[in-house]
């Protein structure tokens, strides 16, 4: 292929991570370059990647591995690495990366105008295991299962098994509602699970264990603008698929992060996560199933001040308890809106013009200059970039059978239609900031309409198809405004409610059909509240 247009068997190395790494640096070179890939299977591998994999298994990297490899300092492979391109379009149809290893297996940073079509990722040795109860003992709630290991994923002695579990009921194809207590290494091929349940045991069942929570995403998108992935499938990752820093426009267009043949779990965590993005982030046609957390949480930082430099210079600091999902510092532009939050009720108190910045990676902080100053005492209140929030449009997707919730909205504009919703843990939509996470900001501007929500929330939740609240500590007043919730069918009889809704101003909740086992419709501490066309 000549002009535009390259192949990646025009590419040599020792392997097929060396051919990629050949084709991304011309690809550097060469913007506005096509590389097709020829469909097949490839392997990405490195030293550092089965060094990672391999202190996970062994338990050298602990009960929870995460506190190792979530870490900015920790040292990482990126697989496939799209760094600085401009006008890069990758065509991958029917190509499947098999990752030998735990690694970033696709990283976008700095790069602007670049589509990956038609890639999927899995991996060599999965970051879960799975195993068929093949024993139960005890009577009552308290039950002990034997489960036998599928030959392709035996653990050692140290191997991470207390973190997250999931227990399927093989004929139903649904998750069963345990409490997992305990969990023992008996040998390699087989464990140990002590649950409580209160639906008892199905006689044909399959027990999965993750190993690790959080690490590098299959894909990550950072600092980079005007980014699409179409047909593009993760079946698993030890941490997120997607996850999204600091970029402008990204489009996900028929985006699957689905489990492989066979199994019923696909990513550790969630599908996808987009932070301090701006433009619009769209998702189009796209498929989430058995992934261990959220399919969707878009979101800007709180950040605590933690110090002056002057009567209007300041040192923020984000204080989430795992840091930033980049693992990268998070701060403003000069130019960019800083909302002033008291963290205990999430009511806003002022917005503030970033008039400098100074980031200072190795202190995890940064400086500000403002244009005026903030109050004398900053003791419990946060800052949030409402700059960097993008216009959220989520529209024909399907999630299903997913651990947490379905689309955590923390944006103010965002849009849900025409998607279905199925058997997800928790509620099917939550608009809502979350104080205890230092993740905002409280929602404005989201409309959720003409969705199926069924059997979503059975295992938490205040409502299974919609949640709307500012769930802090002391929520005071209506800090979130705008909701419009309408022609949606939930149906949810094993739920107390449909949908719930609390602190807003200007909420809409009409024709929608609701199945549930009590009052379909909650509104608390709401005002210019219009519930199938009545004022409350």
């Amino acid at each position: 292929m000549t002009g535009k247009y390259r192949s990646l068997n025009e590419f040599s190395g020792g392997d097929d991570t060396a051919r990629f790494a050949a084709a991304m640096e011309f690809l550097r070179r060469n913007p506005g370059t096509e590389l097709f890939v020829p469909p097949g299977t490839y392997t990405l591998t490195s030293e550092p990647a089965q060094k990672a994999r391999d202190g996970v298994m062994s338990g050298a990297f602990g009960k929870n591995p995460q506190k190792v490899m979530f870490n900015p300092k920790y040292r990482y492979t990126r697989g496939i690495d799209f760094s600085g391109q401009k006008g890069t379009k990758l065509s991958a149809c029917g190509v499947t990366l098999m990752v030998d290893g735990f690694m970033e297996p696709v990283s976008l940073v700095g790069c602007e105008d670049v589509e990956i079509s038609g890639l999927a990722i899995d991996h060599v040795r999965k970051p879960f295991s799975r195993g068929r109860v093949s024993a139960v003992r005890g009577e009552g709630r308290t039950r002990v299962l034997t489960v036998e290991l599928d030959e392709g994923c035996p653990v050692e002695r140290g191997t991470p098994l207390g973190l997250r579990h999931l227990l399927i009921d093989e004929e139903t194809d649904r998750a069963v509602k345990v409490s997992v207590k305990n969990t023992e290494f008996l040998s390699p091929r087989k464990l140990e699970a002590t649950v409580e349940t209160e639906c008892g045991i199905p006689p044909k069942a399959l027990f999965y264990v993750w190993h690790t929570y959080h690490s590098r995403p299959a894909i990550l998108i950072e600092n980079s603008r005007n980014v699409r992935l179409t047909d593009v499938t993760i079946h698993s990752q030890p941490g997120m698929g997607v996850v999204g820093n600091r970029c402008e426009n990204v489009t996900l267009s028929r985006l699957r992060v689905v489990p492989s043949g066979g199994d019923h779990v696909s990513t550790n965590t969630d599908a996808t996560h987009f932070t301090s993005a701006k433009g619009f982030l769209r998702y189009e046609d796209c498929v989430f199933l058995r992934q261990g957390d959220d399919f969707a949480n878009v979101h800007a930082y709180y950040q605590a001040v933690v110090g002056r430099d002057g009567e209007k210079a300041y040192y923020i600091q984000e204080k989430t308890p795992d840091g930033t999902h980049a693992q990268s510092l998070d701060y403003p532009d000069v130019g960019d809106t800083l909302e002033l939050v008291n963290r205990e009720t999430l009511e806003a108190l002022g917005t503030y013009e970033v008039t400098a910045c100074r980031p200072e990676e190795e202190r995890w902080i940064t400086r500000v200059e403002l244009d005026r100053p903030l109050p004398e005492n900053t003791e419990g209140l946060m800052l949030s970039d409402v700059t960097r929030l993008p216009e959220l449009e989520i529209r024909r997707c399907r999630a299903e059978s997913h651990f947490a919730r379905g689309a955590l909205i923390k944006t103010r504009s965002a849009v849900v239609e025409g998607c279905v919703f199925r058997d997800i843990m928790g509620p099917a939509v939550v608009a809502a900031a979350e104080s205890w996470w230092w993740e905002g900001v409280c929602p404005a501007n989201v409309t959720v309409r003409g969705n199926l929500i069924e059997n979503c929330g059975e295992f938490f939740g205040e409502a299974a198809g919609v949640v709307v609240k500012a769930d802090a500590d002391r929520a005071l007043g209506q800090s979130i405004f705008n909701i419009s919730v309408k022609d949606n069918v939930i149906n949810a009889p094993n739920c107390r409610r449909g949908i719930f809704v609390r602190n807003a101003s200007g909420v809409r909740i009409e024709n929608n059909r609701i199945t549930c086992s009590g009052e379909p419709v909650a509104v608390e501490n709401c005002t210019q509240a219009d519930v199938n066309g009545t004022e409350i």
